[in-house]
């Protein structure tokens, strides 16, 4: 029997988003190579945008998979119509099909939803033996009448014993530039009303082993090294352990980032280590000054130990970056707020999204009936999608733009030098250039609120 030659595609966004300057791709699709590989299939994969000869080279294979968020899934069924055309079967997975499948089927043969490191060899196997996948964990199709088919969730996999992602895998990529992010853990413990991670994950929180993370470390030491767990330190023990293995293999990067919880910042020895293995800057998850708004997304921590973090932080050099959530419930003045809070406080750089009910979430379900339009490229946090109750979608949204200017003016981004953190002024002057990028390339989308024409919903 011929073996399946198989392309697994992760679309990515050319528009103007947060961390544009600092792209670095998901690890699924390089997990889901590695271990088609392991077991014998063809596999290659492509984490960068396509060029057209790219593109082109994609009917060269018998399968594609394609990987996407909510705000390239329009990217991701494009591509998708395309491969049919052209005779090429196509399963689709990430977070968006992964809760919306019905939608998704309309472009592709096959959903895997959830986790897909044990459902996708089961549905190729399927596939390889013409068999159909009816009874399949974790898959939805169209029979031939049309019918939609779902199967019951797949259970969890075992984390630990998952290959690491062979970046090597891609004609994108060399040894030279294997992308320096590496994710240790899947799950959080949390569970917060807008983020879909305990959704797709569960709250179990599971691991690889120490040696793995190193090995992974171990190409991409020399650079800036980004953790991409959902949340880096919330079994701190367990953090602290690898962080000392780190130091004692010599395995520690040049530098690294990644994300915590606020509270987490109150742990003196966990803060020393991160110090001690250069970690730069944490991605950490603020996102209102409203007690009110802080309980409603489910968030443990207070307004107090926010101010708290950033001074433990900054005492061992580490920057922070305040993610911040404006809520549809919140006073137009929100924003204002938060700016005023986070340049009070002196964070290093911020992040003020408004609320985006992305499938899957609480917040989708709670805001269903507010919802402006479902473009999905516009669910990147940065555009307002949700009807305010106590201000139009245009003020809430021209409010987020203003501060965001405002915070990343270049009179604070000229003044933004500290002692042990001078790659400020690099930041700030980036988010300066991201802004003013931001409102040329939404122009149509702040007319688009003024008048309610949204013709795509």
């Amino acid at each position: 029997m011929k073996q399946l030659k198989i392309a697994l595609v992760e679309t990515v966004s050319g528009l103007t988003h947060v961390y544009s300057r600092t792209y670095l791709p998901r690890v699924g699709i390089a997990t889901l190579g590695a271990i088609l590989k392991n077991i014998g299939y063809h596999c290659d994969v492509w984490i960068k945008p396509l060029s057209d000869d790219e593109r082109k080279k994609l009917i060269e294979y018998d399968i594609v998979g394609v990987g996407s968020l909510s705000s390239t899934i329009a990217d991701a069924y494009a591509l998708s119509d395309d491969l049919r055309k052209n005779g090429i079967p196509v399963i689709m997975g990430g977070p968006h099909v992964t809760f919306m499948p019905d939608e998704a089927l309309d472009h592709c043969d096959y959903v895997v939803m959830g986790e897909g490191e044990n459902v996708l060899p089961a549905l190729l196997k399927s596939i390889e033996n013409k068999e159909s996948p009816n009874g399949l964990k974790g898959i939805a199709y169209r029979k031939s009448d049309g019918s939609f088919q779902k199967g019951d969730k797949a259970e969890l996999v075992n984390y630990a014993s998952l290959p690491s992602p062979d970046f090597l895998l891609s004609p994108q990529i060399s040894k030279e530039t294997i992308p320096p992010i590496i994710v240790t853990s899947r799950g959080c413990p949390h569970d917060c009303s807008f983020c879909s991670v305990t959704a797709l994950f569960g709250r179990k929180y599971r691991f690889k082993n120490n040696e793995q993370v190193i090995a992974e470390l171990r190409p991409i030491q020399h650079k800036s090294v980004c953790f991409g767990d959902d949340n880096f330190c919330a079994n701190p023990v367990r953090t602290k352990a690898l962080l000392r293995e780190m130091i004692k293999q010599n395995a520690v990067p040049l530098r690294w980032s990644g994300q915590m919880c606020v509270n987490a910042a109150s742990d003196k020895e966990l803060l020393e280590l991160m110090q001690e293995t250069r970690c730069r800057i944490m991605y950490v998850g603020v996102e209102s000054v409203n007690p009110e708004t802080l309980k409603k997304y489910g968030k443990v921590h207070n307004v107090d130990a926010v101010r708290q973090c950033v001074e433990n932080l900054h005492k061992h050099d580490i920057g922070i970056h305040g993610m911040f959530v404006v809520d549809s419930n919140d006073e137009p003045d929100a924003a204002t707020k938060i700016v005023d809070y986070a340049i009070a406080v002196d964070m290093d750089t911020i992040q003020v999204f408004s609320l985006t009910p992305f499938p899957g979430t609480r917040a989708f379900e709670e805001n269903k009936d507010n919802i402006i339009h479902t473009q999905w490229t516009k669910y990147d946090g940065l555009h307002v999608v949700v009807r305010p109750s106590k201000c139009s979608a245009l003020t809430m949204q021209q409010a987020i733009v203003a501060e965001m200017k405002r915070f990343y003016s270049l009179k604070r981004a000229f003044t933004a030098y500290r002692k042990n953190r001078g790659w400020r002024l690099k930041y700030r002057f980036g988010g300066n250039y991201l802004v003013r990028q931001w409102i040329r390339e939404n122009a149509e989308y702040m007319d688009n609120l003024k008048t309610g024409s949204f013709s795509f919903k």
